[in-house]
């Protein structure tokens, strides 16, 4: 034996178990898998970046296209309503102006009044007054009121209203007499004859500003509105607004009395509000109503009380030049789901022959060579000539399996062919058959009877070694020799052993009793035996085997051998040694026959009796 070889393995087991275990533990992907999940995933990799590109471009224009036209909208109507008031301010001046000149002021009182109905007919005013720096006020009111000319006397003007600005517009109010409410523009008059100050204030109804709403719109979903401050509504085209009733307490609608229209949640916060980068204050909300964009900005004055003034347009109208657009994209999505679905179908059938030859090459590993089919020929080349090369392997490998034990195949497997050249000492059962009287049985049958009876026999004999996890070492003519403790180690050797000798009594015994002519049947003669003994491959180097040698190995044969002498009349007898026997759990089966000198032996040997 070769002891440095031995040691040299010895030390790079450790070694190459380390790098097996390390092996084990790497993550792996199946064929398939890679097949079809990866082609798949390619496919909607690259189509879904297109399609989200495609989507975040439409949403880029869209937001263009709110943003440019909600500026239109601002403009126009920021223009619309600052034309009003530029124009009525402009009229106001000028009859101030006309009013504070010297020879004006010094005409009879008459004159004057007569002059300010006659300024009050050509604009928009519903009712001029005008306050002398005595604090009698002439008010004169168009539509044909039953009193058109009125005077009383009020708080006369005075310093203080001048130094807030000579013009300026008050908030809206509501006049009970008239049963309407008007916006007022003052413009205060330093008198050049005596430099007393009077006051001229213009009345025009609130209903002017709604006049302007269709001046304003100019979109079919557009609902312009003027706010005054952030909670009352001047104007708006909402039905709400229009069938609002004013009061003294009350002269325009909150926005909150505006229940069932957009424009009551212009200023609500929530998750769905995004606002929009603008130079005007812009946003996009989804109500009860459906989602609008809100677009609005202030109409900057010193002289007139806060208006905001804006529209809200469906958000939909918007997106009308992309919806073609955004069907495409859906069917495109449509299609890509379709295309991976396709994809994937396709991977696994492209997959197929690489999964088959897996499975082909797990079931070798195993040698489960009775589940081995041949694998078909396909039409991609390379995987043809794969497939045929590993149907002549797997020929070769299970006529092999069919020289060699399994387990010991099984072994050099699982080790890559290393360590041919090893050899060890270890402690094994071994096991010797015999057929007595095999001779005169053959004389009786044809060659190929006695090929058939001895394929039959052993065929029994292997099943149950199999069983118990022995390895069968070789076929001696009409006996059998197995050995249970290697190539895999075992802790109960011995115990396998005795149950394949219990397995073997009772299957021959089975056979006798259900088969004629039993009387003419072969005995069978078994001798176990435990001992230390040298396992591995022996031979030379072109040609070994795998086996035992020993001085255990010759007991076993001599305890066979011995059974013809203790009963040679029995169909079945099983002797063992006392070295196996000590081994087992349960004796009771076992009888004891005493020693016995065996032959090539100067030692006597226990003997037991199994069967």
């Amino acid at each position: 034996m070769d002891l440095n070889n031995k040691t040299a393995d010895a030390e790079k087991q450790p070694q190459k178990e380390s790098s097996k275990k390390k092996d084990r533990k790497r993550w792996r992907l199946s064929i398939s898998a890679v097949f079809s999940i990866g082609a798949a995933m390619l496919l909607a990799l690259i189509g879904g970046s297109m399609l989200l590109y495609v989507s975040d471009a439409t949403n880029r224009q869209t937001t263009v296209i709110m943003r440019e036209t909600g500026a239109l909208i601002v403009e126009r109507g920021l223009e619309v309503v600052e034309d009003f008031f530029r124009n009525e301010e402009r009229m106001g001046l000028l009859a101030a102006e006309v009013l504070s000149d010297p020879l004006i002021y010094n005409a009879p009182v008459a004159l004057r009044e007569q002059l300010i109905s006659i300024l009050s007919r050509q604009t928009n005013i519903k009712r001029i007054s005008y306050t002398f720096p005595t604090g009698r006020r002439i008010s004169v009111q168009l539509d044909h009121a039953s009193q058109p000319v009125q005077q009383m006397m009020v708080m006369p003007p005075n310093e203080q209203d001048m130094e807030v600005g000579n013009h300026r517009w008050a908030p809206p109010y509501y006049d009970e007499g008239i049963g309407e409410t008007f916006m007022q523009f003052a413009v205060y008059i330093r008198n050049p004859v005596d430099n007393t100050i009077s006051k001229l204030t213009l009345d025009y109804p609130i209903s002017l500003l709604g006049q302007l709403m269709a001046r304003i719109k100019w979109r079919a979903s557009q609902i312009p509105f003027i706010l005054y401050g952030r909670d009352q509504v001047l104007a708006s085209s909402e039905q709400a607004f229009l069938s609002f009733k004013p009061s003294k307490a009350k002269p325009i609608p909150l926005i909150s009395d505006l229940q069932d229209t957009p424009l009551s949640n212009i200023w609500s916060e929530n998750a769905n509000r995004r606002s929009l980068n603008t130079n005007y204050k812009a946003h996009i909300d989804t109500t009860t109503h459906g989602t609008y964009l809100y677009l609005y900005d202030d109409l900057r004055n010193g002289n007139r009380f806060p208006i905001i003034i804006g529209s809200y347009v469906l958000a939909s109208e918007f997106s009308v030049p992309f919806e073609n657009l955004h069907k495409i994209f859906v069917a495109a999505t449509a299609f890509l789901a379709v295309g991976v679905l396709l994809m994937f179908l396709i991977g696994r059938r492209l997959a197929g022959p690489f999964v088959a030859l897996g499975t082909q090459a797990n079931a070798i590993r195993k040698l489960n060579m009775e589940g081995l089919s041949a694998l078909p020929r396909s039409r991609l080349k390379e995987v043809d000539q794969a497939n045929q090369a590993f149907n002549s392997a797997g020929v070769a490998l299970s006529a092999f399996s069919r020289y060699v034990p399994k387990d010991l195949v099984r072994v050099l497997l699982e080790r890559e062919f290393e360590g041919l050249n090893s050899t060890e000492l270890r402690e094994m059962t071994i096991l010797f058959s015999d057929i007595a009287g095999f001779t005169g049985v053959a004389s009786k049958l044809t060659a190929e009877e006695t090929t058939s009876l001895l394929n039959t026999h052993f065929q029994e004999l292997a099943d149950c070694i199999s069983h118990t996890h022995g390895t069968i070492d070789k076929y001696i003519g009409d006996g059998c020799m197995a050995f249970w403790g290697a190539p895999e180690t075992m802790e109960n050797h011995a115990q396998a052993a005795i149950d394949a000798v219990h397995l073997i009594a009772q299957r021959l015994e089975t056979e006798l009793k259900n088969e004629e002519g039993a009387t003419e049947k072969p005995r069978l003669r078994i001798g176990v035996h435990t001992g230390t003994v040298v396992v591995g491959n022996i031979g030379a180097i072109e040609r070994m085997n795998y086996t035992v040698v020993g001085d255990a190995v010759n007991v076993a044969a001599r305890l066979q051998e011995l059974g013809k002498t203790v009963d040679p009349d029995a169909r079945v007898i099983a002797l063992a040694s006392n070295a196996t026997v000590d081994h087992l759990r349960d004796k009771s089966h076992t009888k004891h026959l005493g020693d016995y000198q065996l032959r090539g032996r100067e030692e006597a040997v226990d003997v037991y009796r199994i069967v």
